[in-house]
């Protein structure tokens, strides 16, 4: 799957696999605009995932085109935590009968709950480690000022 980001911060995808197209060092260079670009629905433009066209993208005439399997990190750890926080909570919530009793945490239970919270903050922790080594590569200085030329604002 790709993403094509455009200026101001607006977000497309198209159905075609990345890994088979999506290359800095094709020429010529594809025609990224005649794809059948769609609105993303499963990810919203955040200036990270610019951050991350910004090194892994290729340049399109609109903006900059990115394999999507550059973005599996982008707000991983986030999604981890949240939900885990869910489940945590309905557990805690009452339980139908007649005394509408809550179902508490307690003795092996919570220390399985605890195991379950550290598994969840080891991956969280580790999602962010991946993400931060993908931006940790240098940008590409060309797609910054293509960016730009477009009227795109490129974050500090």
């Amino acid at each position: 799957m790709l993403y094509r980001l455009r200026p101001p911060a607006r977000l497309t995808w198209c159905d075609v696999p990345g890994y088979a197209v999506c290359r800095g060092d094709d020429q010529p260079a594809p025609d990224w605009e005649r794809l059948s670009w769609l609105p993303a629905e499963a990810r919203v433009f955040s200036n990270d995932l610019l951050r991350i066209a910004a090194r892994y993208g290729v340049r399109s005439g609109s903006g900059i085109v990115l394999d999507a399997r550059h973005t599996e990190d982008l707000g991983r750890a986030d999604e981890l935590r949240c939900d885990r926080i869910a489940a945590a909570q309905a557990r805690a919530e009452p339980r139908g009968g007649a005394g509408g009793q809550l179902v508490g945490v307690l003795g092996s239970d919570a220390r399985l709950e605890d195991r379950e919270w550290e598994r969840t903050e080891e991956a969280a922790r580790k999602a962010e480690a991946d993400l931060a080594e993908l931006l940790a590569v240098p940008v590409q200085i060309d797609l910054v000022a293509h960016w730009q030329r477009l009227g795109g604002r490129y974050p500090d």
